[in-house]
């Protein structure tokens, strides 16, 4: 279980499980498999980092990412500085990833929601993984894995 974040490994079960540890199944985590804790250990590392606000924790200033739609409107509206924001936060912080590319964004401007695609190589497994994510100018972040197809 070296793969697996400190937190994880100390709790003993994975917080995307409940909304509160009382409602945490731990049987849930010991009946996953290594691949399985080792994604769901990095779609949480993920989750929280880019949740956070960039400058939001004292001891960590570059942590996190700022307002998306900031980015955005001072680059006169290109993703391309956030793209590269996301890149390096995701390679300083999930020191799991060895490597990300970003596909093109999408962005729905009626719902201010950007929707990025991510290629990464988690270090010691083989091929590409593909993180789907989606972020909202509430702060709210979703992460995902889908496999990829070759």
């Amino acid at each position: 279980m070296g793969s697996l974040s400190l937190y994880n490994l100390l709790v003993g079960y994975f917080t995307t499980e409940g909304s509160e540890p009382v409602d945490a199944d731990a049987d849930v985590f010991r009946r996953l498999s290594e691949e399985q804790k080792l994604h769901q250990s990095i779609l949480e590392n993920l989750s929280m980092v880019l949740r956070t606000r960039q400058g939001s924790i004292d001891h960590l200033p570059d942590f996190g990412l700022p307002d998306f739609m900031q980015v955005y409107l001072e680059a006169g509206n290109s993703f391309d500085p956030l793209r590269k924001m996301i890149r390096d936060v995701i390679l300083k912080y999930e020191p799991r990833i060895e490597d990300v590319k970003i596909d093109k964004p999408q962005f729905d401007k009626d719902d201010a929601r950007l929707f990025l695609k991510l290629i990464v190589t988690i270090k010691d497994f083989s091929g590409t993984e593909i993180l789907l994510t989606e972020f909202s100018t509430t702060g709210w972040v979703r992460v995902e894995f889908e496999r990829n197809p070759s």
